[in-house]
């Protein structure tokens, strides 16, 4: 009988998962240049206020909407975290480790803005942060976002408009390459305001 309340339990947690969406985020500074530096990493979420009707969650759509050229009053956010996991279930969190990020929620993840904002905390007053802003063009329900590799470029954007992105039969990963990205100085992007608001 334990045995099959045990199974019970398991096939409705199952369930439920399997009927949410999923977003999960992993952002990791470059290690080799990072030795000896203390990166916070912190995102906001953000979506435009005329949004595209979802219509089936589990299919897979391409945004219309030209992120690109979306004036800052044409968006709204939420404010930066910089706690991306749920607590334990002992409610004590997890210790937030610099030089990376860790997010994972039940957010639908189709054409949300994902903006991240790196400061140096091991000169902090010296260098001004680094953002990299990403728009979900692509539409799964379940995201997967892996940034790899960051080289800290103080007062610049890295704006992902055209990600390397793959679908698989259970979900959408992003894996963009920003190794020798472009960038654009922070005092010439257009979002900037949205960039700088807490």
């Amino acid at each position: 009988m334990k045995g099959f309340l045990l199974s019970l339990t398991f096939l409705f947690h199952l369930m439920g998962s399997s009927q949410s969406p999923g977003l999960t985020i992993d952002v990791i500074m470059d290690t080799l240049k990072t030795q000896g530096h203390h990166y916070k990493i912190e995102m906001k979420i953000c979506e435009p206020k005329k949004m595209t009707e979802k219509g089936s969650w589990f299919s897979h759509d391409t945004s219309t909407i030209d992120f690109a050229s979306l004036k800052p009053a044409d968006i709204i956010c939420g404010e930066y975290f910089d706690k991306g996991m749920p607590e334990l279930i002992s409610g004590i969190e997890e210790e937030i480790p610099f030089n990376r990020f860790k997010f994972s929620n039940q957010v639908f993840a189709w054409e949300k803005i994902f903006v991240f904002k790196i400061s140096d905390w091991s000169s902090r007053g010296r260098n001004p942060e680094m953002y990299i802003v990403i728009p979900m063009k692509y539409k799964s329900f379940r995201t997967h976002i892996d940034i790899t590799d960051i080289e800290f470029l103080p007062g610049k954007v890295m704006f992902l408009t055209q990600p390397n992105a793959l679908y698989d039969e259970s979900k959408l990963t992003i894996r963009p390459s920003v190794k020798d990205m472009q960038t654009v100085e922070v005092k010439n992007f257009q979002w900037r305001e949205i960039l700088e608001q807490k």
